[in-house]
């Protein structure tokens, strides 16, 4: 059977079911929801989010990693793959998931073949999970839900907003290797509707760049946000942050932690970012 014939199949039997049991019964057959399979790790988190479990095929492995994923947990529960077209054909899903930066090859590979690919742009702010929320819900057959995601995610975002702190501190986050977050970046975009103002973002850098340790201490900041990533695996990346002048700093200063897994994806977990950093403004 080819592809495009049995990506309808699950269609037309339903329609089959539909004509020939509404005459007897009154009842109609609903049509089943689509099976999809996802490829990247943002895109992974909305479909863990929206989906039924019997619908999902398949999500990326990082999905599964904590240091990378907020949904670890339940990712783990379903087969991972490593986002090639090959795997893919194993799982013969109605929807794939993808994002921009997805392998061009790969994401024109499936369309080649016959599958429904859905691009999701980078999450750079609170909007942008809504949107992404919005198009995977639109994609699965779960609208419903995922209005309800979007509802649920502006009610706490309102309430985050309602609890900022009268006095703005100045906050930078320092992430191994002496990279830090700057502006247009989904980090910004939380740290501000936290009411903490992100040094970074006003000494002019954009999204994920870095900052000296120079201009480090010399911004001399009065919250320093670290991310733990993969801080118990040795690494160059995190001797830096053993640096005897950042190490000096932090004894002088409110130090706080947010995972980089609530910041890397934007998702409906990720507001609990900004209820980190207010909580640390207010100790």
């Amino acid at each position: 059977m080819s592809r495009s014939v049995r990506s309808r199949f699950p269609k037309l039997l339903a329609a089959v079911h539909a004509i020939a049991g509404v005459a007897g019964s009154g009842l109609a057959v609903a049509e089943p929801l689509p099976t999809v399979a996802s490829i990247n790790l943002c895109a992974d988190q909305h479909v863990l989010t929206l989906a039924d479990p019997e619908q999902i095929r398949t999500v990326s492995w990082l999905a599964a990693d904590p240091e990378e994923s907020s949904f670890a947990v339940e990712a783990a529960r379903f087969t991972l793959n490593y986002g090639t077209a090959e795997e893919l054909l194993a799982f013969d899903p109605d929807v794939v998931m993808a994002g921009t930066y997805t392998s061009p090859f790969t994401r024109a590979l499936l369309r080649r073949l016959g599958y429904t690919v859905v691009e999701l742009a980078p999450e750079n702010s609170v909007e942008d999970i809504e949107r992404n929320l919005l198009l995977v819900g639109a994609a699965i057959g779960q609208i419903e839900r995922s209005e309800l995601a979007v509802a649920t995610l502006r009610a706490r975002m309102h309430a985050i907003e309602n609890e900022r702190p009268l006095h703005r501190m100045a906050a930078v986050v320092v992430r191994p290797g002496g990279f830090t977050v700057g502006a247009h970046s989904l980090a910004d975009d939380l740290m501000q509707r936290a009411g903490v103002r992100n040094v970074a973002a006003e000494q002019g850098l954009d999204r994920w760049g870095s900052l000296s340790m120079e201009a480090l201490l010399l911004s001399d900041p009065d919250l320093i946000v670290l991310t733990g990533y993969r801080g118990a695996q040795p690494s160059l990346a995190n001797t830096v942050l053993q640096h005897p002048a950042l190490r000096r700093l932090g004894a002088e200063h409110r130090t706080t932690t947010v995972p980089a897994a609530l910041w890397a994806c934007g998702s409906v977990r990720s507001l609990e970012a900004p209820k980190v950093l207010q909580q640390a403004a207010r100790h």
